[in-house]
């Protein structure tokens, strides 16, 4: 095993909450709840987006950030752009008090070999543990929920790593929608058949960690500013898969 003292995680909810707070401080205007249902296109340039509820928001450019919903609004990008479901569990322990953070770090056990992750009590009590693997495809519109094997694949792991977990009961449960990139690489680029409009997704399950410097490609992509990382990101053509070593283990469980 390894330790590490400086590790540490953070909680999605509250980052992109602060995220959302910096935008509106700088004059971002945030529209909560609304529903894009398309690309507003006037002949080969995207004017804006049209919403679920009939209204258009025009705009000079336009970027799609819409992780696994990318490819359900771009269509064109779905032999590139692929959907996956990795199941997450929220444990409810009879006493918490063992799992807090100070007694149970982030932990991952051997994640290229189990795919199982998880983290400390939050201050309800919960303890997350999820899987990062090869993930079960599913369309973001079908609200799809965890497949019911992945309880006796939890509840195994759980036997064998961390037995006093084993019967915990399951608070919730739900899927985590990664948008799968072909290669495993992010999608940060300008559409070439498609004036205004710049696609930002292919997290492949690592966007959330990498959210404080891929703002800055973004913005250097949308407003064609240099960046070291844009050739690698750029448009491409679909062409051999690449696979993360970690979420591909031929013996792990994929259903």
């Amino acid at each position: 095993g390894y330790l590490s003292l400086h590790a540490g995680w953070a909680e999605s909810g509250r980052a992109v909450a602060w995220m959302l707070a910096q935008a509106r401080a700088a004059g971002v205007e945030v529209r909560e709840g609304v529903r894009v249902s398309g690309l507003l296109e006037r002949g080969s340039r995207v004017a804006g987006v049209r919403t679920e509820d009939g209204d258009s928001i025009e705009a000079a450019r336009v970027v799609v950030a819409a992780g696994a919903w990318t490819p359900v609004l771009l269509p064109w990008l779905a032999d590139r752009l692929r959907v996956v479901g990795q199941p997450v569990f929220h444990l409810r322990p009879r006493d918490a008090a063992p799992y807090v953070a100070a007694r149970f770090p982030p932990w991952a056990a051997d994640i290229a070999r189990t795919g199982w992750y998880g983290f400390p009590a939050a201050a309800d009590g919960i303890v997350k543990v999820a899987n990062h693997g090869a993930g079960v495809p599913v369309d973001p519109r079908a609200r799809p929920d965890v497949p019911a094997v992945w309880e006796a694949h939890l509840r195994d792991f759980l036997v064998d790593a961390r037995p006093d977990l084993a019967d915990a009961h399951i608070a919730a449960r739900r899927l985590c929608l990664y948008c799968d990139a072909f290669d495993g690489d992010f999608w940060i680029a300008a559409d070439p058949a498609r004036e205004g409009l710049v696609v930002a997704a292919g997290g492949s399950g690592h966007g959330f960690k990498f959210a404080p410097v891929l703002g800055e490609i973004v913005a250097n992509v949308l407003e064609g500013r240099p960046d070291e990382w844009a050739p690698r990101f750029a448009w491409r053509e679909a062409g051999a898969r690449r696979r993360e070593a970690a979420r591909w283990d031929p013996e792990r469980p994929t259903t």
